[in-house]
C-alpha cells in the first residue's frame, strides 16, 4: 500500500492541540475562581447582615432595661421628697443611688439637677465602685441640652440623648468616655420648678456590642451617628468630629454612600467596586412596655452601622494561589501535549523507511502505546483539570509535590493516577461546599425576611427550625455540641415566625451558654409535635447540667443570671417567656430530666391569638410615623 505523506510539522502541532486545550482549561479556572470568589462575598456578606441584626437586638434590649430602670427610679417616694427640698431623704436617696450603681456595671452616674440647673446629688462609678461626689464638686449643668430638652417633657416622660464624650467642668474628658444619657423631669416644687433625674450610661460597651456580635470577617463594621459623624471604625483623628469642630463625618467623605443611606435606612450599595452593607439601629420603638414614656426626641440616639467589602470580580479572583495553580496546570498540559506531538510525529515517521522494519515497529508500538495513554489521559483530564482548580486551596501541597515530580523528571503513571483521583474526591468536596452555601443562603434570607416582618403567616415548624438551625450554625462550629431536630411533619402554624425563630435562638443559646463547660460536648434536641389539634408542644432540652432547684423558679426572671462575670444579662430567657406569652399567645416552663439536663417546654396555639395579631399590627402600623 503506497502512502502520499505530508511533512509533519510537530511545533505546528503542539501549538494548536496546547492553545486549544490551554484556553478550555483557562475558562474553566476562571470560571471557578470567580464563583469561589462570588461565594466568599456571599458568606461575608451574610456574616455582616448578621452581626449587625444581633447587634441591634443586644443594644434595643439593653436601652429597654436602662430606661425601665431610671422610670422605676423616678417613682422611688424617698427620692422625689428630696428632689422637692426635704434635706432628711438625702441619705437614703444616697444609699440607693449606690446601691442601684454597684448593680449595674453600665451606669457610670446618677444624679439629680434641680430646677436651677445645680447638681444636688451625684454618684459616679470609678474603677468598677460607686462613690459619692462630694457637694462642694457638685457642678453647675443649667447650659446643657440634656437638661434642657428634658425640662421640656412632660413629667414621666423620659428623653434619650445622643450618643458624645462626657464633658467635665467644660473639658472633654480624656481618654474618650462615650456617654448616653437618660433623663427624666421629676414633678414641681411648690414654686413649678422641676428637678431632672439623669442616668449616665457608659455608652463604650454599647458601642462595641456592634463590633463584639460580629462573626469572623476580614471587614470591620463602622458607627457613626444620625449624622454621619463617626463613632467607631475611623481613624482616631476622624471619630467624634462633632465634638472638636471639625467636619470629619461620612457625609463629607462619601456623600453618595450617605444620601442612599439617609434614604432607605437599611440596605445595600455598590459604588466604585466598593459594597457596602449597612443598618440603621435604633429609628424606632425599643420599649414597647414604656411606649407613652419615651419622649418623641428618641430618635436623636439613632446609629448608622456599616461595613463595606470588595465587590466580586473577575480580576479581583485572581491571587498568588490562583496563579501558582494555573502556572502548575499549564505547565502539566504542555507536557502533555508535547508528548502527544512526540507521539504523532513518531506514528508519522514509523510508516517511512522500510530498511529498519523491525526497530521501527518496536518503537511505533511503544510510541504507539504512549500515544495512546497520553490521549486517554487529556481526554479524562478534561475533568478532573476543571475539577482541581476548584479544590485548589485544599490541594497545594499535592500539587507542589507533582511540579517537583516534574522537575525532576521522575514522573511515573501511578503518580498520575493518584493526583486524578484526589482532583476527583475535590470535586466531590466543593460542589456539596457551594450547595451548601447556597442553602445557606436561602435560609439567611428567609430568616431576615421574617425577623423584618412581624404579620402572621402560614408556614410550616419544621422549616422555621431548620431555618434557626442553618442561621446559628457559625455559632456552633468547632464546639463540641450537637443539635437533634425532632420535629414531626406536617405541623402548620398560621404564626409569626421570626418571632418563634428569635426564641428558638435564645433557648438554643442558653443551652450553649449554661448547660455545658468549656470544651465539654453535649447533645442539645428539639422535639416539636402537636398537641391535640390547636396546640403546638415545642421543647428544647439538653444533657448539661440542669437547673439548680433553688433557682428553677427564678431562670425567667428579669436580669436573673448565673454568668455575669462570663457576660450574661440576664435578659434570654426572660425575652424568650414575653415573647410567647404576649405574641404566640402560649406558655413557657422549665424543668430538669430525668436522666440530667434542663428542658424547657412552650405550648402554643397553631394559630395565633387575636392579642398577638393586633400587637403586630400595630407595630406594622406604626412604622410610618417612626420613620417620619
Amino acid at each position: 500500500m503506497a502512502y502520499t505523506l505530508v511533512k509533519f510539522n510537530r511545533t505546528r502541532f503542539f501549538l494548536t492541540r496546547f492553545l486549544l486545550s490551554a484556553a478550555l482549561l483557562f475558562v474553566i479556572l476562571q470560571t471557578s475562581f470567580y464563583v469561589s470568589e462570588t461565594s466568599n462575598f456571599e458568606e461575608r456578606r451574610a456574616s455582616i447582615l448578621a452581626a449587625l441584626e444581633r447587634a441591634e437586638t443586644i443594644i434595643q434590649s439593653e436601652l429597654s432595661a436602662f430606661a425601665t430602670d431610671l422610670h422605676i427610679l423616678s417613682h422611688d417616694d424617698r427620692l422625689l421628697d428630696f428632689a422637692l427640698g426635704n434635706e432628711d431623704m438625702y441619705q437614703p436617696t444616697l444609699r440607693g443611688f449606690m446601691s442601684f450603681t454597684e448593680h449595674k456595671s453600665s451606669i457610670a452616674q446618677l444624679r439629680i439637677i434641680s430646677g436651677e440647673g445645680k447638681e444636688i446629688i451625684r454618684v459616679n462609678r470609678e474603677n468598677g465602685l460607686a462613690h459619692e461626689v462630694p457637694q462642694e464638686k457638685l457642678q453647675k449643668k443649667s447650659g446643657r441640652y440634656y437638661f434642657t430638652e428634658a425640662l421640656k417633657l412632660k413629667t414621666g416622660q423620659i428623653y434619650f440623648s445622643p450618643i458624645d464624650l462626657n464633658v467635665e467642668n467644660g473639658q472633654i474628658e480624656t481618654p474618650w468616655r462615650p456617654v448616653l444619657r437618660l433623663a427624666t423631669p421629676l414633678r414641681a416644687d411648690g414654686n413649678g420648678k422641676r428637678s431632672v433625674l439623669i442616668m449616665n450610661i457608659n455608652a463604650e460597651r454599647l458601642l462595641n456590642n456592634v463590633i463584639h456580635t460580629q462573626a469572623a470577617t476580614a471587614s470591620p463594621i463602622q458607627l457613626a451617628n444620625r449624622d454621619g459623624y463617626w463613632l467607631l471604625g475611623a481613624p482616631e483623628p476622624e471619630l467624634w468630629g462633632f465634638m472638636f469642630g471639625r467636619e470629619t463625618r461620612l457625609g463629607t467623605e462619601n456623600p453618595l454612600l450617605w444620601s442612599w443611606i439617609t434614604q432607605h435606612g437599611d440596605g445595600e450599595f455598590d459604588q466604585d467596586g466598593v459594597h457596602y452593607v449597612f443598618r440603621t439601629i435604633l429609628r424606632g420603638s425599643f420599649a414597647p412596655s414604656l411606649t407613652e414614656h419615651i419622649a418623641p426626641s428618641s430618635g436623636n440616639i439613632a446609629l448608622v452601622a456599616f461595613s463595606e467589602l470588595p465587590s466580586p470580580t473577575i480580576a479581583g479572583s485572581w491571587n498568588v494561589a490562583s496563579a501558582l495553580l494555573t502556572a502548575v496546570l499549564m505547565a502539566a498540559l504542555a507536557v502533555i501535549c508535547f508528548g502527544w506531538a512526540r507521539a504523532a510525529e513518531a506514528r508519522h515517521l514509523a510508516m517511512q523507511g522500510e530498511e529498519a522494519a523491525q526497530a521501527e515497529m518496536i518503537r511505533r508500538e511503544r510510541l504507539a502505546s504512549l500515544g495512546s495513554l497520553v490521549a486517554g489521559i487529556a481526554h479524562e483530564l478534561n475533568t478532573p483539570i476543571g475539577s482541581a482548580v476548584l479544590v485548589g486551596s485544599t490541594l497545594s501541597s499535592r500539587f507542589q509535590e507533582f511540579l517537583e515530580m516534574i522537575k525532576s523528571g521522575k514522573i511515573l503513571r501511578s503518580d498520575l493516577e493518584v493526583f486524578e483521583r484526589d482532583l476527583g474526591s475535590g470535586m466531590t468536596i466543593l460542589l456539596r461546599n457551594l450547595e451548601r452555601a447556597a442553602d445557606l443562603i436561602g435560609h439567611f434570607k428567609q430568616m431576615a425576611m421574617d425577623q423584618t416582618s412581624e404579620r402572621r403567616r402560614k408556614f410550616e415548624l419544621s422549616d422555621c427550625v431548620q431555618d434557626v438551625l442553618a442561621s446559628i450554625s457559625p455559632q456552633i462550629r468547632g464546639k463540641k455540641i450537637v443539635i437533634v431536630r425532632k420535629i414531626d411533619p406536617g405541623l402548620t402554624l398560621v404564626s409569626f415566625p421570626g418571632a418563634l425563630a428569635q426564641v428558638l435562638i435564645n433557648l438554643i443559646t442558653n443551652a450553649q451558654m449554661h448547660a455545658f463547660g468549656d470544651d465539654q460536648s453535649g447533645q442539645i434536641t428539639i422535639t416539636g409535635k402537636a398537641v391535640g389539634s390547636d396546640e403546638i408542644e415545642l421543647v428544647v432540652a439538653d444533657n448539661g447540667h440542669g437547673i439548680p432547684e433553688d433557682l428553677r423558679q427564678q431562670v425567667f426572671e428579669r436580669f436573673f443570671t448565673t454568668k455575669l462575670a462570663s457576660g450574661g444579662n440576664g435578659l434570654g430567657l426572660s425575652i424568650v417567656r414575653n415573647i410567647v406569652e404576649s405574641v404566640l399567645g402560649g406558655t413557657v416552663s422549665a424543668s430538669n430530666a430525668q436522666g440530667g439536663g434542663a428542658t424547657l417546654t412552650i405550648r402554643f396555639p397553631r394559630v395565633s391569638p387575636n392579642g398577638a395579631t393586633d400587637y403586630a399590627q400595630e407595630k406594622v402600623d406604626a412604622q410610618p410615623q417612626q420613620a417620619a
